[in-house]
């Protein structure tokens, strides 16, 4: 999973949004050993430091719509070692706001939320589609604010891409090829991600690739929930601490933060 782009946002092509990936620590972070093996496509310098508390904001959403964006991000809570504390207040560390002008979704990657003004969203969610196709953006886009990037770009990935294809399809939307590049047709090399040793086309973290796409493989079709590979490469970014002192620290934070809003 990975993305890297100079703007740091992330624009869509398909259905699938696409994100860029920064570092600082929350005030409410609470410090514990690191450890980050290899398993899946991270910018190590993007990920969160280990137990922190990331408050998210939901701006300018339905009680309908912040439902949905909290349950699918939970998705993603019983795989991390970090905790998510949805707030009311419009200052988190996450700032998900509506926006239904700019393809399905978007989002910086990890810790560059924090380079953004306060002012300013940090994510944004379309909720013009069906609510499964909503519900899979959201757990996309939260998989880029955790810090992870594109499946389809892993270092080992095994896409046989018309490229000519690819590039008329961002020129007829308007766009460019070097996006097309930084989208879809560039791969990471190992030394600039963490990857995990196997590729996984079912990845929440893939796009949907048409036969066009592609020169001679089968389609593939769009992910809706996170994959077994999502959830053992989010723990091993973020590993559970199964000693007394870090079950100690988990019942604090837990103990911290709760209640948390609805």
């Amino acid at each position: 999973m990975f993305h890297p782009r100079s703007s740091g946002t992330h624009t869509q092509v398909n259905d699938m949004p696409l994100t860029i990936p920064a570092n600082p620590a929350p005030a409410h972070v609470m410090s514990a050993p690191l450890s980050r093996s290899k398993r899946g496509v991270a910018m190590p310098d993007k990920l969160w430091p280990q137990h922190s508390v990331l408050t998210i904001s939901r701006l300018n959403m339905t009680q309908e719509q912040k439902d949905l964006v909290k349950h699918n991000i939970n998705k993603w809570a019983p795989h991390t070692n970090l905790y998510f504390k949805f707030i009311d207040s419009p200052d988190g560390d996450i700032r998900i706001t509506v926006d239904n002008d700019t393809g399905p979704g978007w989002s910086k990657v990890g810790t560059d939320a924090k380079k953004v003004p306060l002012s300013r969203p940090t994510m944004g969610i379309s909720f013009t589609r069906s609510d499964a196709s909503i519900a899979a953006t959201i757990q996309h886009e939260f998989g880029h604010a955790l810090g992870l990037k594109h499946e389809h770009q892993h270092p080992d990935r095994t896409l046989d891409l018309n490229r000519e294809n690819i590039y008329d399809e961002y020129e007829k939307r308007g766009r460019f090829s070097y996006e097309a590049d930084n989208d879809i047709v560039r791969t990471f090399s190992h030394h600039q991600v963490q990857a995990s040793a196997n590729y996984d086309d079912k990845s929440i973290m893939h796009y949907d690739f048409s036969a066009s796409r592609l020169n001679s493989a089968p389609p593939i079709p769009r992910n809706f929930k996170l994959s077994e590979d999502d959830k053992t490469f989010i723990q091993s970014l973020y590993p559970e601490d199964k000693t007394f002192v870090g079950k100690l620290l988990n019942s604090s934070i837990l103990a911290m933060i709760s209640p948390t809003t609805t």
